[in-house]
């Protein structure tokens, strides 16, 4: 198998399956902050990119990274802030002494990471994900499902394929074994082979 490039630092991904230059690998234990605000309250959403360094995502899905963080649009004034799970208490601290107001709500522990990265981690989400991955570019994310399992699914920027996976931990293996299914199907899809076209 060719090496492959994980590209942020939320702890070491431990592989569950490879294919040819592609894996599927879980990371453990991402921590994972809520940011609720209140609408239209751009006083304090000055004070959060302020205190973060960075602005917060205002396009719908769009994802930002900043060192070991990265910030998702999830709905309109909520976000969720990915980072290594020891930093988000401190993370949750500043928060809190900052801003002066809860703002912010802890979900570590409530999901499990899995990225699917390589030449045809497009093809094993095809299998498993209804939605058009094509529509989705880099940087951006959707919330969609996984064998039925509602999931965020985030396109990672990079020169190859690279999907992470945020699933509910209480449906983490469903999502692990199915993932880890497609990864081993062999043979390619007919959506992503060329053919002779249909009969009109």
């Amino acid at each position: 198998m060719s090496e492959l490039a994980w590209t942020d630092s939320l702890n070491a991904p431990r592989s569950l399956a490879t294919r040819g230059s592609t894996a599927v690998a879980i990371i453990e234990d991402p921590g994972v902050l809520e940011l609720r605000l209140a609408v239209n309250d751009l006083y304090l959403l000055r004070r959060c990119n302020k205190m973060l360094g960075i602005d917060l995502p205002a396009v719908p899905w769009e994802t930002t990274v900043a060192g070991d963080m990265r910030l998702v649009w999830v709905r309109p004034w909520r976000w969720q802030i990915l980072v290594p799970r020891e930093r988000v208490r401190t993370l949750a601290a500043s928060f809190t002494e900052e801003i002066e107001a809860a703002v912010t709500a802890d979900l570590t522990g409530g999901f499990a990471c899995f990225r699917v990265v390589g030449e045809t981690a497009n093809e094993i989400l095809a299998r498993v994900c209804p939605f058009d991955l094509r529509s989705i570019e880099t940087d951006r994310a959707r919330g969609t499902s996984i064998a039925g399992i509602r999931v965020l699914l985030i396109r990672e920027q990079g020169t190859t394929d690279s999907w992470l996976v945020l699933a509910p931990r209480s449906t983490a293996e469903h999502v692990s074994t199915s993932l880890t299914e497609a990864a081993r199907t062999p043979g390619r899809l007919a959506l992503f082979a060329p053919g002779p076209p249909p009969l009109v």
